[in-house]
């Protein structure tokens, strides 16, 4: 594909298809794998997974786990989906297009022992809002807001 490249994740033998044209990880979604927990037995969500990099990163440290990872928008949805099978984990990480305020009707609820998230860090009115639409979604609040309680 166009503007794709395949990074070694320099752990485990992971690799990850990351494409420019999307939108690429950084050091914060790497920073929260590495910090997030799982058990042997949980389930874990992670909303807004874009090219899927949390799950990928989190099930080789936390084995036993099984991930979820819902994506509202279609190509990081086929990203991610590609980067599971790159890594041969379709047994650990299912891939789920969808809406992330729809995630009890998705999956049920409590259905997760764990819930991950790197979110937009910008709302809509703060800072330049890139005119590629994948990139702006991945970057400001534009299609949810979220809010702590």
């Amino acid at each position: 594909m166009i503007n794709e490249r395949i990074d070694d994740l320099m752990r485990d033998g992971l690799k990850l298809i990351q494409n420019t044209d999307i939108f690429c990880f950084g050091m914060d979604a790497v920073l929260l794998s590495t910090y997030a927990r799982a058990g042997k037995k949980d389930r874990v969500l992670d909303m807004g997974t874009g090219n899927g990099i949390i799950p990928v990163l989190m099930q080789s440290k936390n084995p036993g786990s099984t991930y979820s990872a819902l994506e509202i928008q279609e190509g990081s949805a086929q990203l991610a989906r590609r980067n599971v099978e790159l890594n041969h984990l379709e047994d650990r990480i299912s891939v789920v297009k969808g809406d992330i305020k729809e995630a009890s009707t998705i999956f049920g609820e409590a259905s997760f022992n764990v819930v991950t998230s790197n979110p937009p860090y910008m709302n809509e009115n703060h800072g330049i809002v890139n005119p590629d639409s994948a990139k702006a979604i991945a970057r400001h609040e534009l299609l949810c807001i979220l809010m702590m309680l």
